[in-house]
């Protein structure tokens, strides 16, 4: 019931849905005026366009990020790693296309597997089924499987966790796991804007166990253009934005971290 309640409350916060929302909600009030209906029209297009000015999600991303680093040696000397899912693109087209379908975060992905290049004798869990509402196709497990079938990577280190289909299942799911290892310190692997709420997730439910961010999948560099950007870029930064913020605090009302 959470993982549904959570989906449809990230739908109406998406930012285009809001910017459309909104533009519906103008146009019934301002139907309704019969005074300084241009005045209504500059305003909201003001207020639009202010937020869909790029430096300023960007910014506030870059906050997010910002927060959390590691250095390369840290990394080499883990023992484990965790992946969190979200690196893996459309199921439903890895199933017919019979094709290894990557999203924009398989840097993900990718720092599972450099981790076992590094360090053979490590183990790397895979956590993630899926995060649509309706999943179709292959899971994000079945999709990596594939990758690293395709690839020839020694599979003897590697365990997935098949069930979780958003951050706080990663961990729960992920304990089981990891109770029957020997290994106490484990690298979480995900999105920069994402560690502070997955960090604080893994800790609550294993506080015996200590939890090492790497980051990966930045969004931002180390300063920020203040010149014009395009929309659409806008749009995705405030979805990575509501999204993270958002879901932190629900988080913490629903005592999850």
């Amino acid at each position: 019931m959470f993982f549904i309640l959570s989906k449809l409350l990230n739908f109406f916060l998406d930012p285009f849905n809001l910017l459309v929302i909104s533009f519906v909600i103008f146009l019934l009030i301002n139907a309704r005026t019969k005074k300084n209906k241009f005045k209504g029209i500059v305003w909201f297009v003001l207020f639009w366009a202010l937020l869909l000015y790029k430096p300023i999600p960007e910014f506030l991303i870059k906050n997010l990020e910002d927060k959390f680093s590691y250095r390369e040696d840290t990394f080499i000397e883990l023992e484990g790693i965790i992946v969190l899912g979200g690196g893996t693109g459309s199921g439903k087209i890895a199933k017919e296309r019979n094709d290894i379908s990557l999203g924009p975060g398989a840097e993900r992905v990718f720092k599972g597997l450099q981790f076992l290049q590094q360090q053979p004798q490590g183990s790397v869990i895979f956590t993630g089924f899926s995060g649509s509402l309706f999943h179709e196709g292959l899971s994000e497990a079945e999709i990596i499987e594939k990758l690293i079938k395709a690839l020839k990577i020694d599979t003897k280190k590697i365990l997935f966790e098949k069930r979780s289909r958003n951050t706080f299942e990663n961990a729960f799911f992920t304990g089981e796991i990891i109770d029957g290892l020997a290994i106490k310190k484990w690298g979480i692997v995900t999105s920069a804007s994402h560690m502070k709420r997955a960090i604080a997730t893994f800790k609550n439910l294993q506080p015996e166990i200590v939890f090492d961010p790497i980051p990966v999948d930045f969004q931002t560099a180390k300063s920020v253009y203040w010149g014009p950007g395009n929309m659409q870029d806008s749009i995705d930064l405030w979805r990575i934005y509501i999204h993270e913020t958002v879901g932190y605090w629900v988080y913490k009302l629903t005592r999850k971290l």
